[in-house]
């Protein structure tokens, strides 16, 4: 696959080709829609954590004024739904798992009488015992959430009897334990703890449905995956696909979040119950008290070494507080998070075990945030060798090089970013330095895109692409003008809806570019090759060939060439099929992964347990770079979001009632907490699997941040940490003690 060459628009900093309509509020975001007799939704929601619902009574709430309908399961047909595992209702009817769980929906000429509304809904609950952590729900005593969980669409077969409220298990095993312990010089011990984190995008959950006079379900809505959410309500309302469209609109951003149907079906059922279109909007409050957050984790590892830092063993149990429902995940890993298998980092070590448990509590249910688990176990992993690097009085840099693979970037990308803050330099009073490597690979999935040579010489492309605020659509229209040798005022991209194609993956698992990427040069290619025997007209030739972006003759003509333009304004006319192509593929998901060193200086204040971050380094291995400002957005968006996992964002949970119940007590990092960001990227010896050898890296610099600032931390203080976030209160907490939060045991053997 030949780069691209110089003079293209790939690698340019080009700007969003969306971002006119953005500013100035011309583009369609699903809260925009409003449609003739449309109502506003609104849910009722359990203020408890765990009780059987006794008896529900909707009498005051449908005697109010301008309220329209009200709906509760005994309403709807009797089912339990979810992405992988079948395991949640649209509306409670026996009993409610977490404060927010939704026990009725409500729809009112406006918003305020819907509110108005939800509070004149009278249940009756029946408290039960709830479990809030997943230590506690695993134990012969703890409550059973699910009762007839074995019975769900979905529950993997390989989940022992004896484990509770476990939906998902996960093990991974190389070597020999035993021996590899047995081999050990010095064996650690350590249990993490990382929070629930809200992922905090912009636009709060929203979705309009209507159905037609036909029957026919149209929903305009945030979801990154729209082909798959239509055949996930096919299934969940008993409406065939094409009884159904999900229209295109823009994303206020979604983090790997807006991936299932969220009040989608009960919009459906109210909008079929009045007759006409219902709109959901949810409070920010509804959003930190009842989305699909990050998952909290308990990872309890031990490991072995031996005194030249050679790592024999790594034992390692990642415990996912799953929340009270798990139907929110894709079938990927059994319903477990893929972070599991980094448990044990990416050191090359012979005897492994990792055992990752999926656990059901009475919290809000859990779900995928930008590089799902890796960020909770990467801090765990890289802490852990930490704290073996501290009990051998070895270097945490060297024992890093020693059991890295050396046939792969990573041991670089740490040497790199440790030199980029100068780790060897004397440290001032109270700094410390951190680091940390995560890797990922390039994401890939069945997609469609169709695209148009107009008689004007412009090129219209469609792709079902969602457009969740990453740029994809710029990154498509600059490889459609590179495919067609045109200037990007040239192209148009179009986002379609699932009516104007038959699938496509959708946004996620950083496969945008080599997903829609290759789908849009297939697409070109086959138009090129349909116009061929045009330009071969045009050119005098018995053919001609596509070749450096335009038509060359071939035979007795070769020499001459014609442009895109030429044969457009000059051969074509609207409709002309041989113009138009489309194509569905699914491009390899190249085995070689990115990786990312990256390295913290912070500064502890060791009276008050306060962190300043001082700066940060990011170096990673990248392929063809398609836009430079967005490229450079990813990474500088994906430590963000790591600072704060780091330091700062934790959604509070009381007995099971959210405390952090909005963005002023949920604080995510603001400008003055962002320190100096250093990039290096460093052109990858691999080639990745995208158009133009692009590689993902919308999640690769998220994995090790808040490790390498944890590290940084754990330097400054001379003490080791074992939660996040840091918060200063911990921080002081494991200066004043200079010992574990948690349990933790070294000794030699």
């Amino acid at each position: 696959m030949a780069a691209a060459p110089a003079s293209s628009v790939i690698g340019k900093p080009i700007p969003r080709v969306e971002g006119r309509d953005k500013v100035s509020g011309a583009a369609t975001y699903a809260v925009d829609v409003v449609l003739p007799g449309m109502l506003w939704g609104k849910n009722v929601r359990s203020p408890v954590a765990h009780a059987r619902i006794v008896s529900i009574d909707t009498s005051r709430a449908l005697a109010l004024t301008g309220v329209r309908a009200v709906i509760t399961a005994a309403d709807l047909p009797q089912k339990r739904v979810g992405r992988a595992l079948g395991d949640y209702e649209v509306l409670c009817s026996e009993r409610v798992r977490f404060v927010g769980d939704v026990v009725a929906a409500i729809a009112a000429d406006s918003l305020e009488t819907a509110e108005a509304a939800a509070e004149l809904v009278d249940v009756v609950y029946e408290e039960l015992p709830a479990v809030f952590d997943p230590v506690d729900s695993l134990k012969a005593d703890a409550p059973v959430l699910h009762p007839q969980v074995r019975s769900y669409r979905g529950f993997p077969e390989d989940v022992p009897a004896d484990l509770r409220n476990v939906t998902s298990r996960l093990v991974v095993e190389r070597g020999d334990l035993t021996a590899g312990f047995a081999e050990a010089d010095v064996v650690v011990e350590a249990t993490y703890r990382t929070p629930i984190q809200h992922q905090v995008y912009l636009e709060p959950y929203n979705c309009v449905a209507r159905i037609g006079e036909d029957g026919r379900a149209e929903f305009w809505g945030l979801n990154k995956i729209p082909f798959a959410l239509r055949n996930e309500l096919s299934g969940t309302l008993d409406l065939p696909t094409d009884q159904i469209l999900m229209h295109a609109v823009h994303m206020g951003g979604e983090f790997g979040a807006k991936a299932s149907p969220g009040d989608a079906p009960a919009a459906y059922y109210l909008a079929r119950a009045t007759g006409r279109p219902v709109k959901f909007v949810n409070s920010y409050q509804e959003e930190l008290i009842a989305g699909t957050p990050r998952h909290s984790a308990v990872i309890k590892i031990r490991t072995g070494a031996k005194r030249d830092g050679t790592i024999t063993a790594w034992d390692a149990q990642v415990l996912w507080n799953g929340g009270a429902y798990s139907g929110h995940k894709p079938p990927l890993f059994n319903g477990n998070l893929g972070g599991s298998n980094n448990a044990a980092g990416w050191w090359t070590i012979p005897n492994v075990r990792i055992e990752a448990l999926m656990v059901y509590t009475n919290n809000a249910p859990c779900a995928y945030f930008r590089s799902p688990g890796q960020p909770q176990t990467v801090f765990a992993a890289e802490a852990q060798m930490d704290a073996v690097a501290r009990e051998l009085g070895m270097d945490r840099i060297a024992i890093r090089l020693k059991n890295l693979p050396s046939d792969t970037f990573a041991g670089q990308a740490v040497q790199r970013a440790a030199d980029a803050i100068s780790w060897s330099s004397a440290k001032p009073k109270n700094v410390g330095r951190g680091v940390a490597v995560g890797a990922r690979g390039t994401g890939a999935g069945t997609a469609t895109s169709d695209v148009t040579l107009n008689p004007d010489g412009t090129v219209t492309a469609i792709t079902a692409l969602p457009d969740q605020g990453t740029g994809g659509l710029t990154v498509v229209a600059q490889i459609v003008a590179e495919a067609w040798n045109v200037p990007l005022d040239r192209v148009n991209v179009v986002h379609g809806d699932t009516d104007m194609l038959p699938i496509d993956v959708g946004s996620g698992g950083s496969s945008i570019t080599n997903s829609a990427g290759h789908a849009v040069m297939a697409a070109s290619r086959k138009v090129q090759e349909q116009l061929a025997p045009l330009a071969a007209q045009m050119l005098g030739a018995s053919e001609a060939e596509w070749l450096d972006g335009a038509w060359h003759a071939v035979g007795s003509s070769a020499g001459r060439a014609i442009s895109v333009e030429e044969l457009a304004t000059e051969m074509l006319r609207p409709g002309d099929e041989r113009a138009h192509g489309q194509v569905t593929l699914a491009p390899d998901r190249s085995p070689n992964q990115l990786y990312c060193g990256q390295a913290a200086e912070v500064e502890v204040d060791p009276e008050t347990g306060s962190v300043h971050l001082l700066k940060i380094a990011t170096v990673q291995d990248v392929g063809t770079i398609i836009n430079e400002i967005g490229h450079q957005g990813q990474i500088d968006g994906c430590v963000v979001q790591g600072i704060g996992l780091a330091l700062t964002e934790e959604i509070g949970v009381e007995e099971g009632r959210v405390t952090t119940q909005n963005l002023g007590d949920y604080k995510i990092p603001s400008e003055r907490d962002i320190p100096e960001l250093i990039t290096i990227n460093v052109p990858a010896d691999n080639l990745g699997p995208g158009p133009f050898n692009a590689k993902g890296i919308g999640e690769t610099p998220h994995v090790p941040t808040a490790a390498a600032i944890a590290n940084a931390v754990a330097d400054a203080i001379g003490a080791p940490l074992y939660q996040l976030p840091l918060t200063a209160e911990r921080v002081l907490e494991a200066i004043e003690r200079k010992g574990p939060t948690f349990v933790q045991a070294v000794f030699d053997c």
